[in-house]
């Protein structure tokens, strides 16, 4: 049962991140949000895990940028 959103997921994105709702654009990435670390990038690793239901592969570590990462996941079916 799909439960989640392409807002839900960048809502918690930005959670993760500890920036306000609906500030991040698809061409956000480590350069241009200075909370953007390793340690957020393990967090963001974890919840499409545990969360979004999507076992990290090659490809989902090499996204750099939301935009790339939402596409990866969309095309993985992981939203609603």
């Amino acid at each position: 049962m799909c439960w989640m959103t392409k807002r839900d997921f960048q809502t918690a994105f930005e959670d993760i991140l500890g920036i306000p709702h609906r500030c991040l654009k698809d061409s956000d990435n480590r350069k241009t949000i200075g909370t953007w670390s390793s340690i957020a990038d393990a967090q963001i690793v974890a919840y499409v895990a545990s969360d979004v239901g999507v076992e990290p592969d090659a490809e989902l570590m090499e996204a750099e940028t939301l935009g790339e990462l939402v596409r990866i996941l969309d095309a993985r079916n992981a939203f609603c």
